[in-house]
């Protein structure tokens, strides 16, 4: 029974992994340096490689965040980066003891100073609306007010993620766990806000 349970728990971890990878720009990424002015994460391993980005996503949430709202605290980080167009995506995926219990933060911002990512935002969010017309209500986005200066939940099954925009970066925070849809966009907002201070 132990043999089986681990190689579930090995499995789980490798689709959180796969999910990181989605076909969601947003959702994607890979590699990570501390900029300054964001305080590094407690008790997560250090960045092993300098990102292009100018934010560290590994560095917006602390452990004792995460175990306020995860009920675990970190085990570790898994940063990553990618180019996508006129962007870079820098993702951390902060690994909790409980694998399914992990969250997954990304961080678009442009690649050149002065540029902004607000036309990308306007027009992924016009795609997805679009997409959803035909769908039922409750996978459309959903406008979430009172985080950053425009922000949107997006459900998928037992899964989501909310998306912010704040100044000239996009955020994208997706927490794991049991938990049914609407606590998990609860303990998102939560978590986003923590981070949203950092940026």
């Amino acid at each position: 029974m132990r043999i089986i349970s681990v190689a579930v728990s090995l499995c789980v971890f490798t689709l959180a992994l796969a999910g990181c990878q989605s076909s969601d720009p947003q959702a994607q990424s890979s590699k990570t340096a501390s900029p300054s002015g964001l305080t590094p994460v407690a008790n997560a391993s250090p960045t092993p490689i300098a990102l292009k980005s100018r934010v560290d996503p590994c560095a917006l949430l602390t452990s004792d965040e995460l175990k306020t709202v995860q009920g675990e605290a970190l085990q570790t980080t898994l940063p990553s980066e990618r180019e996508y167009g006129e962007y870079l995506i820098a993702q951390c995926y902060y690994q909790l003891p409980t694998i399914t219990n992990s969250v997954v933060v990304n961080v678009t911002t442009p690649k050149e100073r002065g540029k902004s990512v607000k036309e990308h935002w306007r027009s992924t969010h016009a795609e997805a609306g679009r997409e959803k017309e035909s769908e039922d209500k409750e996978s459309r986005p959903e406008r979430i007010s009172g985080v950053g200066e425009d922000a949107y939940w997006e459900a998928s099954g037992i899964a989501g993620a909310l998306y912010v925009l704040k100044k000239d970066v996009i955020f994208r925070i997706s927490v794991g766990g049991a938990s049914d849809i609407k606590t998990k966009l609860e303990r998102s907002k939560t978590l986003a806000q923590k981070a949203l201070a950092r940026l």
